[in-house]
């Protein structure tokens, strides 16, 4: 799985943090689908936290993310 973007802006920190003005996934039906139920689960983990609730990444999160594939990382987007 690979995955890309186009920038909507100048870097938000030193790291090089853009904001994505669109996400593209190049992959096949089963990485989508674990993409899918990791979302659904950073979700239920997100309302169960409440306030709490940081971040989570895909690489720590789920069981059968590849080494060779971004991570994935959930951020409330309230804050």
């Amino acid at each position: 799985m690979k995955i890309f973007g186009y920038p909507a802006g100048a870097p938000l920190n030193d790291h090089g943090l853009v904001e994505l003005e669109e996400v593209s996934f190049a992959a096949d039906a089963d990485a989508l689908r674990l993409i899918a139920a990791y979302l659904l689960s950073a979700a239920d983990g997100m309302d169960a936290a409440g306030a709490k609730f940081g971040h989570v990444h895909a690489q720590d999160e789920v069981q059968g993310w590849s080494a060779t594939w971004p991570d994935v990382i959930v951020a409330r987007g309230d804050r």
